[in-house]
């Protein structure tokens, strides 16, 4: 055979190994996404107490502790959300009721309330599929009369904080980082009863003077730029906030610190550094209870560089290149 047959059989070859890759992806992913879609009812008001409905009656009163201390220590400037999510069953079409669902394929779900000066409303969400990165879909329902609390579009709700300087989401089990980089401004996540709520208002003065040393959390500029921020609350609890800029946005974690030994502190900087996305790390806060060393280390170990500043600098993160 000749070197040109040889040469077209093997391009023939190649297209179809792609050809056959690409019917394999599609049948997997027609596999995967048989039911797409989560059971509406059963996420409202009809899974077994794990739904809006059981979600409002079991933590309404945390809501309104927790959610009106936050409020009443921010001045009603930051947003607070009470968040769980739950299995919820699946059926592959929006429209279709519960005559057809697919209990082991579940779709996780999000429910959601937030307490605000005006009052209190309550959303749900899900991503097709039960993927991390699915498009997001909130299916009517007919909940006449069946949630203690006005439940609403996830988009009206989420758009209703865009005024905050910073919304709180507190959280009972997991989340998917994704729903609030897309849905909200500047957030911090962190789990239920971390933060003690004689704190909030040591958290909140802390974390609003942070946010005055940007000129603008939209800037291209500090794509590559990460932060760290310790704070020690009103209670002498001890505080460590990571943040990175998620579209134009600062998006961070909020966590509590308990060292009690040396390798106590390793433990916190390994886990911490690795959640990070930038090369440049600013290391914010008047005290890093006796980790400067070892983040230095960390940094040089991992080609990172480290930006010390305490609350009272008067420059921008902005300006700093």
């Amino acid at each position: 055979m000749s070197l040109s047959k040889n040469i077209n059989a093997i391009k023939l070859s190649a297209l179809l190994l792609l050809a056959a890759a690409a019917n394999s992806s599609v049948a997997q992913s027609t596999t995967v996404c048989k039911n797409q879609y989560p059971c509406g009812e059963c996420a409202v008001f009809d899974n077994n107490g794990n739904d809006l409905k059981g979600f409002i009656y079991n933590n309404k009163k945390q809501l309104d502790v927790r959610g009106g201390k936050l409020n009443e220590a921010s001045d009603n400037m930051w947003g607070y959300l009470l968040i769980r999510t739950a299995k919820v069953p699946s059926v592959s079409s929006k429209w279709e009721k519960k005559g057809d669902l697919n209990v082991t394929a579940s779709i996780r779900t999000t429910y959601v309330m937030n307490k605000t000066k005006d009052g209190e409303q309550a959303t749900w969400w899900a991503r097709e599929c039960n993927l991390n990165n699915g498009p997001l879909v909130q299916i009517k329902v007919n909940d006449e009369d069946k949630l203690d609390m006005e439940h609403v579009r996830y988009e009206k709700l989420m758009h209703s904080l865009d005024p905050m300087k910073f919304t709180l989401v507190e959280y009972a089990d997991t989340f998917n980082d994704r729903d609030y980089d897309f849905m909200l401004k500047n957030y911090i996540l962190t789990k239920c009863r971390t933060v003690d709520v004689d704190d909030y208002k040591s958290m909140v003065d802390f974390y609003n003077g942070f946010l005055g040393k940007f000129t603008t959390t939209d800037d291209a500029a500090l794509g590559n730029s990460s932060f760290l921020t310790f704070f020690t609350g009103t209670s002498n609890a001890k505080y460590l906030g990571y943040f990175n800029v998620v579209n134009g946005k600062l998006a961070g974690k909020l966590e509590a610190l308990d060292i009690q030994y040396e390798r106590d502190r390793d433990t916190v900087i390994k886990h911490t550094f690795t959640k990070l996305t930038g090369k440049t790390v600013y290391i914010y806060g008047d005290d890093t209870y006796g980790m400067d060393k070892k983040m230095i280390l960390y940094g040089k170990a991992h080609d990172l560089k480290l930006r010390r500043r305490k609350t009272n600098i008067t420059s921008k993160f902005n300006n700093e290149r």
